[in-house]
Parts: C-alpha cells; structure tokens; sequence
C-alpha cells in the first residue's frame, strides 16, 4: 500500500481518492467522505498521533478489523478497505502530527442515533427487535473471538444499503478480559474507558473498578440493554440522568430503572434482565440472543393473530 498526498487527494493501494467534504470530528479522529475516480463514495477515517503510543492504538484499530474478518466472515461489522500511516500531511491535520488513515464504506442511510426519533414517531417493535437482534448477531462476534466492543452505542450503528445494521468505530476495542490485580490496573482502565466509553452507555463495573475483579465481555451486554431502551424511548436511561445533572456513575451503580407510563412490558422485561449491575450474574450475549428470538417469536405470533397489532 502507498499512500501519497496531492491537492485534496490521497492515494491508497494504487488508487486516488478525491477529498469531498469532512462529515464528522472527533477528539482523536477527522472523518471525510471520498470517492474514486468512478465517482464511487467511501469514508476516510484520519487518526492523528501524537507519539508513538496514538500510532500503536491506531494500528490495533486496523488488526481489530483483520482478526474479526479471518475469524468470522460476518457481515454485521463494517469492512476496512485499506489503511496507511502517513507523516504530517497538510491535508488532514493544520499541525504537524502523522496520521493513521483507515478506508471504509460510505452509507448513505445514517446511523442508529439518527433513526431514534424515526422510531418514536412510527414505532414499529417488529423492527426494532429485528435490528437489534442484527446488532447483538455483531456483537457476538466479538465476543466469540475474545474481544469487546466496549462503545455500543447508538451512533456507532450504522445503515448499509439494505437498512441492515452495521456495527462501526473499532477504536475502542480490546480483549474482553481485564483483570485488576493492583491499583495501576484499576487506573489504567479506568483512564482508557473515561477517554474512549460513552457515559451513559458504560456498564457499572467501569465506574467503580475494583482490586482483584475482572472485567469480562458482558460490558457490552449492559450497553445492549441501554440501547435497546434508546431504541424503544428515544435516549439510553442514562442520558435522562446526565441531563438533569444528576449523577451518572451513581445512577448506573445503583441499577435503579424508570420506564414510561404505557410502555413496552414484554420489551421492559428483557431490559431488565440485560441490566444487571453484578456483571458475574449479568446475562451473556447467548443468553441475550435466547431472549431477543423468543420475543420476535411472540411477536410474529400476535401479528399473524391480528395483522394490525
């Protein structure tokens, strides 16, 4: 692979790619849309490293993608195209900094985060457990090859062009089991998850990190059941928590839940049972996937009863 920067151009694996406009930014990362010279669309992913302890992060990014693909031909997590590391490219970066470029799909139809209020305004559950079962499909392969996503959250699923899910963002990645022997342990993971977790979708044994615990793959089993709650009400139960200024860490700890009047009991039930705060009692993601196929069997049921239902 080579990489050779032009006027708003790059070139990766022998092809040019034409810099169309930056669609997201993030505090490690610029996102741009591209396209080839057949006017065909990608995304162009540019992590921007300090030190060589940002180039090592950015490089797992890219292995994280070739073990979940060798292992798993799965088609629930994005691809990687192609990745290159370059040295202070102008183009991406106003400082001189290198930067980890990562090629992926473009899709057009948005991300889960962006279909929230979609879901609200026509809610369909039929769907909604049909994605979300989509994503727990993703999630497992992670967890068959030993790793958690460790940042499921709305905005990290995206789209393809069948309105299937797609798991995306592999920066967070890491093998699911952590154990803390010491105090070092216990502040090491704690920085990393308070730099590259999302609050209000973290699971509570990542608040408060305990000496001689260990840390499995069910955190991201706890952000599945925050997501399917976002799903189903518009925002993870703990968004409603950091808007009113409360206490995130001491509401996730506390494991204490509020549903809307009129809500989804059959749904509120499975929810319940993803969020366990004793991660050792915690459902694993073949359990969920159990729960997720009974309530799409019990639905399907209800509609053949009553197409209106």
């Amino acid at each position: 692979m080579g990489c050779v920067c032009g006027k708003q151009n790059i070139i990766l694996q022998n092809n040019k790619y034409y810099i169309i406009d930056q669609i997201g930014q993030g505090g490690f990362s610029s996102v741009y849309l591209v396209e080839d010279t057949n006017n065909t669309k990608y995304v162009l992913k540019c992590i921007y490293c300090h030190d060589e302890k940002d180039k090592e992060k950015a490089q797992k990014e890219a292995e994280m993608h070739s073990i979940l693909d060798n292992c798993c031909k799965n088609s629930y997590i994005i691809k990687l195209i192609g990745y290159k590391m370059i040295e202070k490219c102008p183009i991406f970066s106003k400082t001189p900094k290198d930067t980890f470029l990562m090629l992926l799909p473009f899709y057009k139809n948005g991300s889960l985060h962006d279909r929230l209020i979609l879901y609200q305004n026509q809610i369909n559950l039929k769907t909604i457990i049909q994605h979300f079962h989509i994503i727990c499909l993703g999630v497992k392969v992670f967890h068959d090859v030993s790793y958690a996503h460790r940042d499921i959250k709305p905005a990290n699923i995206l789209f393809d062009h069948n309105n299937k899910p797609i798991i995306i963002d592999l920066g967070s990645a890491a093998p699911a089991k952590v154990v803390i022997t010491s105090q070092k342990d216990a502040q090491e993971l704690l920085d990393d998850v308070n730099e590259r977790c999302s609050m209000t979708y973290r699971a509570p044994e990542l608040f408060n990190i305990d000496l001689d615990s260990v840390i499995d793959e069910r955190i991201d089993v706890w952000s599945l059941g925050c997501l399917l709650y976002a799903m189903l009400y518009g925002k993870s139960p703990y968004d409603l928590v950091y808007e009113r200024g409360d206490s995130v860490a001491l509401a996730v700890i506390s494991g204490k839940l509020y549903f809307p009047p009129n809500s989804y009991e059959n749904f509120n039930k499975i929810i319940k049972m993803i969020l366990t705060t004793d991660h050792v009692k915690r459902p694993n993601i073949n359990d969920v996937l159990e729960y997720v196929t009974s309530l799409e069997d019990s639905l399907n049921q209800d509609i053949e009863r009553d197409p209106f239902v």
